[in-house]
């Protein structure tokens, strides 16, 4: 009889080698807190008969939907030299407000924080738990590493960033934007070839 071989595969950074760990009971698998951890294919023996491979996280070769990009960015899909903190600190922030009114209020203890805006939330982020730099500017870049860290840690809660029904409609814009890109594309290919 063939040995029973199982693959564990995925995105990046949501627990692969973890879970082949908690299979094993042992270290089978290096684990980290980033992306990127399990470089190469690894066959882990679980019994004479059963084979476990873990594989490196995987993504998919362009993102169509820029909200996916950013929340993949801020959950730790994606490794840190991909991606602007601010940006995904910003675009996380802008959807907490939204669908979690009051978590981040009350995370970081902002007073009329309806008021301001995603921008002014962040710097308020930065002034409270020390981002502030020589001249009282706000070190924005350490803000938004807390508001990433803050909320891959879950200190922000249980969150939902995306809905099917949304992500469907996003999709949908993603799809019909790569379509007209590609139409752009070629018509200037055409262009530049000229009559024949």
């Amino acid at each position: 009889a063939k040995p029973l071989r199982v693959l564990i595969c995925g995105i990046p950074n949501v627990g692969k080698s973890t879970l082949i760990n908690t299979l094993t009971g042992k270290r089978a698998a290096k684990t980290g807190d980033e992306p990127g951890i399990t470089k190469i294919e690894q066959k882990i023996v679980l019994a004479s008969d059963v084979y476990l491979f873990d594989t490196p996280g995987m993504l998919w070769p362009r993102i169509l939907v820029d909200h996916s990009g950013y929340y993949l960015a801020a959950s730790g899909a994606i490794g840190r030299n991909a991606f602007d903190d601010e940006i995904v600190a910003l675009e996380l922030l802008k959807r907490l407000r939204a669908d979690y009114p009051g978590r981040v209020d009350v995370r970081y203890q902002i007073k009329d924080a309806a008021t301001l805006s995603d921008e002014e939330v962040l710097a308020e982020i930065g002034r409270r738990r020390g981002g502030v730099l020589r001249g009282g500017r706000v070190n924005l870049q350490k803000a938004a590493e807390i508001v990433i860290h803050d909320f891959r840690s879950g200190d922000l809660g249980r969150v939902t960033l995306e809905m099917p029904d949304e992500f469907a409609q996003w999709m949908a814009a993603g799809l019909a934007a790569q379509a007209e890109r590609s139409s752009k594309l070629k018509s200037k290919v055409k262009v530049q070839e000229g009559p024949r």
